[in-house]
């Protein structure tokens, strides 16, 4: 594994609307925030947003004037991984045989040599020791 590192993920959460994603956007961008991964999807009228920014201390600020909006942080782990076949099973499974429950995870590789692997389990702090030992 390239890398594995604990960051914080911003969920943000308001009324669905047409414009919500490029206000939030827009707010990122007007405090140089970078997104390095954002996740958005609607359930029952609210757009909920899981937001990968560089700082997320200064991207829940810039939020912070989105109207109506709950904005919280959690913690998740964060992987690079060579893209190649296997990679992500090797990954569920160290997590399955240390008996770490996996809430939540995303895998975006493409054509690149690497992939990126987000994820959130029951107990963040030893799934990074088992991902750090892979």
């Amino acid at each position: 594994m390239t890398t594995v590192q604990l960051r914080n993920e911003l969920v943000l959460r308001a009324p669905n609307r047409v414009g919500l994603l490029a206000d939030i956007t827009e707010h990122l961008y007007a405090k140089s925030i970078n997104v390095l991964g954002i996740r958005a999807y609607e359930e029952g009228g609210i757009g909920v947003f899981l937001i990968f920014p560089d700082n997320s201390r200064l991207a829940a600020e810039a939020l912070e004037t989105i109207p109506d909006a709950t904005i919280s942080a959690t913690s998740v782990i964060t992987a690079e991984v060579p893209n190649d076949r296997g990679q992500l099973a090797a990954v569920s499974r160290a997590l399955a045989d240390a008996d770490i429950d996996v809430k939540q995870l995303l895998m975006i590789a493409g054509d690149a040599p690497t992939a990126q692997i987000v994820v959130d389990t029951a107990d963040n702090v030893a799934a990074l020791a088992v991902l750090q030992a892979r």
